[in-house]
């Protein structure tokens, strides 16, 4: 992915004007920027992204951004880059993704009662594999900060990706080149914990190729690494989803976007009838 400057273009383009149509009046449901899923959550959450919703690349988000780039490279043995939908000119159009969040733990987990049938004893797959990646980021000048990313299997995922048993839990990458001062490296977070799960379809962003220019064709199909590969950011109980990999589209950043519960927008507009004045006398 770009860094920010690259992406900056105000003051080389004239301002654009927003698109209209029945999405841009769509009411903002949650006050979160992301999903509560908590620890006995043992359902599947429905949430979605929209092309209404979302909040400006910033030059954090575009060290976060890189920093993801620079491990999964390293972790696939490639080398891809992560775009974004302003690098892609779709920001400023129409679009939906919706995707299905795991639980944080399998529905085997619940709890039984004595009077429940009881399944026979399956023995548990080994305790999920973490990897640490540290990475030294490097300013446009000075010494380099060093980074440190933590990427766990998503527990709700029904399979562990290959490569974490593949790969030592500690790993150091090379440098990462940027071009910020000193002063703007040291002020960013440099801990991060991101979890990893391949559970997406392969063709996750098909929504999205209409309005790619041209439209991506067979000859576009990247790595099958990356076929449904998703990346979510933790905070707290909840999670965030910051990369999408796709069979055509290869790997896209939608750390920006705030999700939002499908559920409850289904409920909201559902349930949304037209109120009369009551004018009898």
């Amino acid at each position: 992915m770009l860094f920010i400057e690259a992406l900056n273009r105000v003051g080389t383009q004239p301002n654009r004007p927003q698109a209209t149509g029945r999405l841009k009046n769509r009411p903002f449901i949650t006050q979160k920027d992301s999903v509560d899923l908590s620890t006995t959550a043992n359902e599947v959450k429905e949430i979605h992204l929209d092309s209404e919703q979302k909040t400006p690349l910033t030059a954090s988000s575009s060290i976060f951004a890189n920093l993801i780039e620079h491990i999964l490279n390293h972790i696939l043995n490639t080398e891809l880059s992560i775009l974004s939908p302003e690098e892609l000119n779709i920001d400023d159009k129409e679009w939906r993704l919706f995707l299905q969040a795991p639980p944080n733990k399998a529905q085997t987990d619940a709890p039984t009662t004595s009077n429940s049938y009881q399944e026979p004893e399956i023995r548990k797959q080994p305790a999920k594999k973490q990897l640490r990646f540290r990475i030294p980021v490097k300013p446009a000048y000075g010494p380099p900060v060093e980074m440190m990313v933590l990427v766990s299997a998503h527990q709700g995922s029904p399979e562990i990706p290959y490569f974490f048993s593949m790969l030592p839990k500690e790993n150091t990458l090379p440098l990462l080149k940027t071009p910020y001062t000193p002063e703007f490296i040291a002020q960013q977070i440099t801990y991060y914990h991101i979890l990893l799960d391949l559970d997406g379809e392969q063709d996750q962003l098909a929504p999205l190729y209409p309005l790619l220019t041209p439209p991506p064709s067979e000859e576009d199909i990247k790595t099958p690494d990356i076929y449904g590969l998703r990346l979510w950011r933790t905070q707290g109980s909840s999670l965030r989803p910051i990369v999408l990999g796709d069979k055509k589209m290869g790997l896209l950043y939608i750390g920006h976007y705030p999700p939002l519960n499908s559920q409850a927008q289904t409920k909201y507009e559902s349930g949304q009838k037209p109120h009369y004045l009551y004018t009898k006398a």
